[in-house]
């Protein structure tokens, strides 16, 4: 009898059960999971359809905050479309304040404003998306992504010692966190830009011995590298790499400009073929990027290669832009002829260097002309590149002088044409390291290698390096040169 009861009263429970099971709760928990999931694997498009469904299916549960936030990383990672994102992430944090998703959707918030547009104002606005973080969601997990935000903003002001001490407290009170190699990694970095590189040195040894299956440990083993091979003997040492060859055939002549990505893809600019031609890190060639009379290569912030031809700017892989000045009648414009370089600057602006007019231009997002840059002083600027700190290098080949200037047009600093150890005769082209060294190519037969405050650290010459015409540097900080004469690419490590 007892048994029959039980039975009945289970029975009896069991479509409650199922009930609950099928809630729409349950049904969006399980639509949410589903979907990050699918996030993992990288099938972003089924991750994206669980997600808006949680909010137009099931807009009164406690998953819609955490699915806002998941649409707001997709249009980040997937569409590299801010404003998009910014909409969704402002959704949850006005709508959902109080949810497990809101210190997330203040990080990211924060995030995107810190990147658009480097302005004192919008830094200031970004370090209070992550204060808020902080403040009002102290238990969160994502307080050591904020306070590694809060080191990086601090950086970008200029602010360095503190952007090092933001950065400790990362890995000293969330030693395990996702924040903490990246904490681990910005503090090394910062070291390095103040002067002590053997503490750079052991910070991104930490990386390496704490973090060794992690994303951060390859790139601090190169920081470590670039380091000693700078600072490990007291000075410079560069020596020439016999066995390295670029089987470049008419791509490696009539060479104007080299371009080694993060991701160790060197380009190859070539007047010789019309094309800029890109070499994987195991030599072999890729697919070339037509460009007629190409001048010089620079890397947008967000990655994208600018190829800056004659007559137009590539910027990435199809947006191809012509520029033109305004005139005396509004329905006339007069273009630009005689493009020497372009760069894309951390706010959205580009600048171009014209050649025939000897004056950098200003242009918008949207390739509007806004000005000279920084006036309209006359400027044989044939080389403009990012530092890893914002500014803006301009290398003048005929006042023979390197200047780094900030968005607003702000010199930060100069190299002069000659001082002690050095006189630069012919420059050529120019490179900056992530400690904000810079290096000169000199067509007379060196490349000389200044700390960022214009001290000569050392130099390379003799040897088959007789008429250095581009150069650029490798994620671990070797010297990669084309050379007129030798019609090759030199790599010196």
């Amino acid at each position: 009898m007892r048994l029959t009861t039980f039975l009945a009263l289970v029975l009896a429970a069991a479509p409650a059960a199922l009930l609950a099971q099928n809630s729409p709760d349950d049904q969006a928990r399980r639509l949410l999971e589903d979907g990050r999931a699918y996030r993992k694997e990288g099938k972003a498009k089924q991750a994206l359809d669980n997600f808006n469904t949680i909010v137009t299916g099931f807009p009164s549960t406690d998953s819609v905050d955490d699915a806002l936030l998941e649409i707001g990383r997709y249009h980040i990672e997937v569409e590299g479309n801010p404003a998009r994102a910014r909409e969704a992430f402002e959704q949850v944090a006005q709508r959902y304040p109080q949810s497990d998703g809101a210190p997330g959707a203040y990080y990211y918030l924060g995030r995107l404003t810190m990147e658009g547009a480097p302005t004192a104002a919008a830094l200031e606005d970004a370090m209070a998306q992550f204060a808020r973080v902080q403040r009002l969601y102290p238990r969160s997990a994502w307080v050591p992504q904020a306070l590694y935000g809060t080191s990086i903003v601090h950086r970008r002001a200029g602010r360095l010692v503190e952007a090092a001490d933001a950065g400790r407290r990362v890995a000293l009170e969330y030693p395990n966190s996702d924040a903490a190699p990246g904490a681990h990694f910005q503090v090394g970095e910062v070291l390095a830009l103040l002067g002590e590189p053997r503490q750079a040195m052991e910070e991104f040894q930490q990386i390496r011995n704490r973090f060794p299956q992690s994303e951060w440990a390859p790139r601090a083993l190169d920081r470590i590298t670039a380091l000693y091979r700078l600072y490990g003997s007291g000075k410079p040492v560069f020596n020439l790499d016999g066995a390295y060859a670029v089987a470049a055939g008419d791509a490696g002549k009539e060479v104007r400009a080299l371009l080694m990505t993060p991701a160790r893809t060197l380009w190859v600019a070539s007047e010789k073929v019309n094309a800029v031609v890109p070499f994987a890190s195991d030599g072999k060639i890729g697919s070339s990027v037509a460009a007629m009379d190409p001048r010089s290569l620079a890397l947008a912030p967000n990655g994208d290669l600018l190829v800056a031809a004659k007559l137009a700017v590539r910027v990435g892989p199809r947006d191809i832009k012509s520029f033109a000045l305004p005139t005396d009648k509004p329905a006339e414009k007069d273009p630009l002829d005689r493009i020497e370089a372009a760069v894309l600057t951390p706010g959205g602006s580009i600048l171009v260097a014209d050649g025939k007019r000897k004056r950098v231009y200003r242009f918008d997002g949207q390739d509007k002309f806004q000005g000279p840059f920084p006036d309209a002083k006359e400027r044989e600027v044939t080389r403009m590149l990012l530092d890893g700190e914002g500014g803006i290098v301009l290398l003048d080949r005929e006042l023979r002088t390197v200047s780094v200037l900030d968005e607003s047009g702000r010199v930060m600093r100069t190299l002069g044409l000659r001082g002690a150890g050095f006189d630069l005769r012919k420059p050529s082209d120019v490179a900056v390291d992530p400690f904000r060294n810079v290096y000169v190519a000199d067509e007379e037969g060196a490349v000389y290698i200044f700390s960022s405050s214009g001290q000569l650290l050392g130099s390379v010459s003799g040897g088959e390096l007789r008429k250095p015409v581009a150069l650029t540097l490798d994620p671990a900080g070797a010297l990669l040169v084309y050379d007129d004469r030798a019609q090759k690419v030199l790599r010196y490590r």
